[in-house]
C-alpha cells in the first residue's frame, strides 16, 4: 500500500508531462515558418482544410491542457467561479474544435478506415462534452462528472495516439499504412472503454459504501 501511494505522484507527474507536452507540441503548428513533417502530406493550399485543421488543433490543445485543472478537487471546492469559467472555455473549445476535427478527419492519411476512425472520434468528442454541459445545466452533478470523464477520455486520444503509434511502428514493425488506420480507432476506443469500466467500478463502490453506512 505504501509503495502504491509513493508511486502515485510519479504516475500523476508523468501524465501531466504527456498532457502538457502534447498541448505545447500542437501549438508548434502555429509558429511562423514551422512545417512539421506531418503537414508535408497535407493539402496546405486548401482553405477548407487549413480552417478545420487549425481550428481543431488550436482548440483541442486548449481543451487538453484545461483538463487537469477541471478535475482538481481543490480548485473546484476553493475557486468555484474559476472552475466554472474554465469549464465554459473547455466546453466551447471542444464543441467548436470537434466540428473542425470532423472536417479534417476526411483528409486523414492512408484512406477511409483512418478517416472514419477520426470522424467517429470527433462525434464522440462532441457528444460526450455536450452531455456533460447539458447535465450541469440541469443540476445533475453526478451525471455531469461522469460525462466529463468520458469527454476528457476522448480528449486524451491526442495523447494515446502518440503512445500507440510509435509502439506500432518501432516495436511491432507495422508499416505506417497499417498502423495509422489501427491507431485512428484505438486511440479513443480504448480510452472510452477504460473510463466506462472505471465509472462503473466507482459507482459500485459508492453504492456499496452508501448501503454500508446506511
Amino acid at each position: 500500500m505504501a509503495t502504491k501511494t509513493s508511486l502515485r505522484p510519479i504516475g500523476t507527474g508523468f501524465g501531466y508531462f504527456l498532457i502538457f507536452g502534447v498541448s505545447l507540441y500542437a501549438l508548434t503548428y502555429f509558429l511562423p515558418g514551422s512545417q512539421p513533417g506531418f503537414l508535408s502530406s497535407k493539402p496546405l493550399d486548401n482553405l477548407f482544410w487549413r480552417t478545420v485543421f487549425f481550428t481543431h488543433v488550436g482548440l483541442g490543445a486548449i481543451a487538453l491542457s484545461l483538463g487537469p485543472f477541471q478535475f482538481s478537487t481543490k480548485l473546484r471546492q476553493r475557486r468555484v467561479r474559476l472552475h466554472r469559467f474554465l469549464g465554459k472555455i473547455y466546453v466551447f473549445s471542444i464543441l467548436v474544435g470537434s466540428v473542425g476535427a470532423f472536417g479534417s478527419a476526411w483528409f486523414a492519411s492512408t484512406g477511409w478506415v483512418a478517416a472514419l476512425g477520426f470522424g467517429c472520434l470527433a462525434i464522440a468528442w462532441f457528444y460526450t462534452t455536450f452531455r456533460a454541459y447539458r447535465a450541469i445545466r440541469r443540476g445533475q452533478i453526478r451525471s455531469h462528472q461522469e460525462w466529463m470523464f468520458r469527454s476528457y477520455a476522448a480528449t486524451l486520444a491526442a495523447v494515446t495516439l502518440r503512445i500507440i503509434l510509435p509502439l506500432e511502428l518501432a516495436v511491432f514493425q507495422l508499416p505506417f499504412s497499417v498502423a495509422y488506420p489501427i491507431v485512428a480507432w484505438l486511440c479513443w476506443v480504448l480510452n472510452l472503454l477504460f473510463v466506462e469500466w472505471w465509472i462503473t467500478r466507482r459507482s459500485r463502490a459508492n453504492n456499496a459504501n452508501a448501503v454500508w453506512n446506511g
